[in-house]
């Protein structure tokens, strides 16, 4: 995976202790820009998370801008250490060619995976904080990273795998969109967490309730799935006849 920035390395015997102090940083200033945003969050107080003075933060990351694409950096490649498995089966299911049954498996999969990796513990303190990055909070560089180097290939390999379960396009508007709808019954469970939990009368989502959301939501795909197999071969519009 490409850096977002460039960090410096302490030299010989000081190496670990660089390390742990930048992942010291990147931690409290995950917190703090998740809290108040690029902008409400001050160096000073990045620094006072972290536990180092301030120039620290200079040292290693130059900016305020480099400490926020570093945060950035972290969940990339957290996310892409998670799923690379599964994305990468479902890359060389279509390039083989799989049939159809094979390749709703590898789209289950890598939704299972997600669900797996929204809900550990690492993800909790990242939720303010990709909500803001999404709203367009933070440098563009940020956006830029996670959607060039993460969200799109993770997208492009489910919409091919619609595509070719629709027979259409996997850049056709019907099939992102499809993809999309699809992808999003798992991430109300995580930008909406507390309405959910408070819903479904929860504490918290343990892995006895994660098994249960996974296996529906697992369902409600290969059902959809099959769906579009189905209209696909026989023809028929998912949609239906909208003619007037």
């Amino acid at each position: 995976m490409a850096h977002a920035t460039k960090h410096r390395h302490a030299v010989e015997g000081g190496y670990a202790r660089g390390e742990e102090t930048r992942a010291r940083i990147v931690t409290a200033a995950l917190k703090m820009f998740g809290e108040r945003g690029f902008d409400g969050a001050s160096t000073r107080d990045i620094a006072a998370g972290a536990g180092v003075n301030a120039p620290a933060l200079q040292y290693y990351f130059d900016t305020k801008e480099g400490v926020y694409l570093a945060c950035v950096e972290h969940i990339g490649k957290r996310v892409w250490e998670y799923l690379s498995d599964v994305i990468a089966y479902a890359e060389r299911a279509l390039a083989e060619n799989a049939d159809d049954a094979e390749l709703i498996e590898a789209f289950c999969a890598i939704q299972e995976r997600h669900a797996d990796f929204l809900f550990t513990s690492e993800t909790n303190d990242w939720g303010l904080f990709m909500a803001r990055l999404q709203s367009g909070d933070g440098p563009r560089a940020g956006f830029e990273f996670i959607y060039n180097h993460v969200s799109s290939r993770i997208a492009n390999v489910l919409s091919t795998i619609v595509g070719r379960l629709l027979g259409r396009p996997a850049d056709d508007e019907e099939t992102l969109i499809r993809t999309m709808t699809l992808s999003g019954q798992l991430h109300v469970f995580q930008s909406a967490r507390r309405s959910v939990l408070a819903r479904l009368n929860w504490d918290r989502i343990d892995e006895g309730r994660l098994d249960l959301l996974r296996s529906i939501i697992r369902e409600h795909t290969g059902a959809l799935l099959r769906t579009m197999v189905k209209a696909r071969d026989s023809g028929t519009p998912v949609r239906g006849n909208t003619a007037a």
